[in-house]
């Protein structure tokens, strides 16, 4: 409702300090808008024909914010003047904007800014069309970027910075501030550590900026110099605020900043232990939550995680990133419900939000298609029992989420292999369904192929927390079956079971055992038992290691016409290091070298020691598509004698 003359006065007398005496003019020059409206105000009171307090309250008015109000006073000013004032309303309706975009949800959040961004849009169409603005034009197209960015617009913010240098306009260091995080939003950090940088020059306390600064550092894979930077800037800043003495919040930002910059430089124990020191000086507070969410993320504890996430949405309920990640943790738990009400949440909160996009982009990942391929050749002695060479492939079609917990697919097993000149091979082809639920994933087939009678194939899989996983599985006509019994004609039916102990992401223990019965009477079985553990992360290097042993005996033993020792055993150390090479977002190549030695034991025929090399490159693709690829070669006994066998493997992951 727009106020009248007389209580435009009593907001003015309520708004201004009593001790801001003096003339119109020193309180125009002390900026003392709300006094000086009270003074034009109380002469228009008494002469409603003064046009010099009429202009004089229509600009204060103005200057305050109070623009439908001064609308209502009609002052008779230039048009330069006038120019320059709507664009101080533009400005502050931007102000406003940014604020609104912070602190409310749904549609109304953008209200401001809409508005804002609708009193220039006819100006920006017409600069880049090619029309040259004057100074107040060259102002609201600046006001107008910041606007963009907050709008979460940053392509156009971009567009338009970037046109406004075509013309030599300069950008103000505030303005930079919004540019920067427009490109970081396009993922182009290099670009906007630039700008930052330049931005830091000349406010250098600038905290968004500094901000601004770590994560365009993190993004463009400058890790050390990332942490450097936030450390530093953390330790700048007081611990206390210099007016009232109360804790200082940016600086508990910036360190919480600084423990996440652990995460991703993969220092992952270092900022366990300091994420968990901050959260024992302040238990409630939401940055050091939502950083502990991340670390638990990170360690493999997806469960964790989420009631992590879950507390801090306890504390901030309206918070549409925090939805969205949880809904992306929810997805991973196969809690598929719960997941997509979420995402409904955070999308009803702020559609825009990035972190809203990314779960977006995820869900839509999730609801694909999804092709899976591992592939194997090997070249070897004609003695080997793979034959003096073999390939294998193994792929799976997988439909898209059929009533959320479903999928169907296709399963085709190929192998081949050459016996003294002879191929024998194992085709079958399957369709089945997998049900996912919560902790459980439980799939079903029916395959067949060749002269073979039709086969049943059932897994399950248990994963009651973010520790233990037991699966287990069993095959009336199991594809894990050495090519020398399938040239004699014999099949085999098989059952395993196993169970997984995940300590973190960098230690797992494993024991699996099967037992396999063949057609001819033979029955083996099984026991395998592994100990993984990185030792050594870093962005850029890993080191890991792997401890196995395993066993087997064959009740039909040398009798058979394929490799049975009566009993056998071996075991094995791996190392490995892995290098990542280049990384750019969801973009990223991996190199591996792995060295395995051991000792094999064999029945009749005693030890013998075990060595294989291998070497992998990993590319990521995208968020779509992964593919891996590697050579090697190994050495062990069979029968006694040493015999050598070179390979190549490759694995593709491809959702469509």
């Amino acid at each position: 409702m727009r106020l009248s003359f007389r209580d435009l006065l009593l907001l003015s007398c309520t708004l201004a300090c009593p001790a801001s005496a003096g003339t119109p003019e020193q309180l125009a020059a002390d900026g003392d808008w709300a006094a000086l409206l009270g003074v034009y105000l109380a002469t228009l009171e008494k002469n409603p024909q003064d046009a010099k307090a009429r202009l004089g309250a229509w600009r204060a008015a103005m200057r305050l914010g109070l623009f439908e109000q001064a609308a209502g006073l009609e002052a008779g000013i230039d048009a330069r003047e006038q120019a320059a004032l709507e664009g101080d309303r533009i400005a502050l309706n931007i102000r406003y904007g940014r604020i609104d975009a912070r602190t409310l949800t749904g549609p109304e959040r953008y209200h401001r800014l809409d508005s804002a961004l609708s009193s220039s849009a006819a100006l920006a169409a017409a600069f880049q069309s090619g029309r040259q603005p004057d100074a107040e034009e060259r102002r609201r197209l600046i006001d107008r970027i910041s606007a963009l960015a907050a709008r979460n617009r940053p392509a156009d913010a971009v567009a338009l910075y970037e046109a406004l240098l075509a013309v030599d306009v300069e950008v103000p260091a505030w303005a930079l501030s919004d540019v920067a995080g427009a490109y970081l939003s396009l993922r182009q950090p290099r670009q906007a550590e630039v700008l930052y940088r330049r931005v830091l020059v000349a406010t250098p306390d600038d905290f968004d900026a500094n901000l601004g600064l770590f994560y365009a550092l993190v993004e463009s894979e400058q890790l050390a110099l990332a942490q450097a930077h936030i450390d530093r800037f953390a330790a700048s800043l007081p611990v206390r605020r210099h007016l009232d003495g109360q804790p200082n919040g940016e600086r508990w930002s910036a360190e919480v900043a600084s423990d996440q910059a652990r995460l991703y430089a993969d220092r992952i124990a270092e900022a366990q232990r300091r994420i968990e020191q901050r959260l024992a000086v302040t238990p409630f507070n939401s940055e050091a939550r939502s950083a502990e969410a991340s670390l638990h993320l990170a360690r493999g504890w997806p469960r964790q995680g989420e009631a992590d996430l879950r507390r801090a949405l306890g504390s901030d309920p309206r918070n549409p990133g925090l939805h969205a990640d949880r809904a992306e943790v929810l997805l991973s738990l196969q809690d598929w419900d719960q997941a997509r009400a979420e995402l409904v949440r955070a999308r009803s909160l702020d559609a825009e939000n990035p972190r809203v996009r990314q779960a977006d982009r995820t869900f839509d990942l999730h609801d694909r298609r999804e092709l899976y391929v591992d592939a194997g050749y090997g070249v070897g002695q004609n003695s080997n029992p793979y034959g003096s060479s073999d390939w294998v492939v193994d792929a799976w079609l997988y439909s898209s989420p059929l009533a959320e917990r479903w999928r169907a697919f296709i399963h085709n097993y190929s192998a081949s292999a050459d016996f003294n000149g002879a191929w024998t091979n194992w085709v079958r082809t399957g369709v089945g369904a997998e049900w996912r639920s919560g902790n459980w994933r439980v799939t079903g087939e029916t395959n067949g192929g060749g002269a073979e009678k039709v086969g049943v194939l059932g897994t399950l899989r248990w994963q009651p927390d973010d520790y233990w996983k037991l699966y287990a599985s069993a095959e009336s006509l199991t594809n894990n079956i050495p090519l020398q019994a399938v040239r004699a004609g014999v099949t085999a039916s098989r059952i395993s079971a196993g169970v997984d102990w995940q300590a973190h992401e960098s230690r797992k223990l494993a024991l699996v055992a099967s037992s396999a019965d063949f057609s001819d009477g033979n029955l083996r079985q099984n026991v395998m038992a592994t100990w993984f553990e990185r030792w050594l992360s870093t962005p850029r290097w890993n080191f890991e290691t792997t401890l196995g042993a395993d066993t087997s005996r064959n009740s039909l033993g040398y009798a058979a016409p394929y490799f049975n020792p009566p009993e056998d055993r071996s075991q094995w150390f791996t190392a490995a290091v892995e290098n990542l090479a280049w990384r750019d977002y969801d973009y990223s190549f991996r190199q591996r070298l792995a060295l395995t030695v051991g000792n094999y034991w064999q029945s009749g025929f005693g030890n013998g020691d075990t060595e294989a090399i291998e070497y992998h490159h990993r590319w990521e693709l995208g968020r779509a598509m992964s593919l891996r690829y590697g050579i090697g070669r190994s050495l062990r006994p069979y029968d006694g004698e040493r015999e050598a066998r070179n390979f190549a493997t490759l694995t593709l992951l491809w959702r469509f």
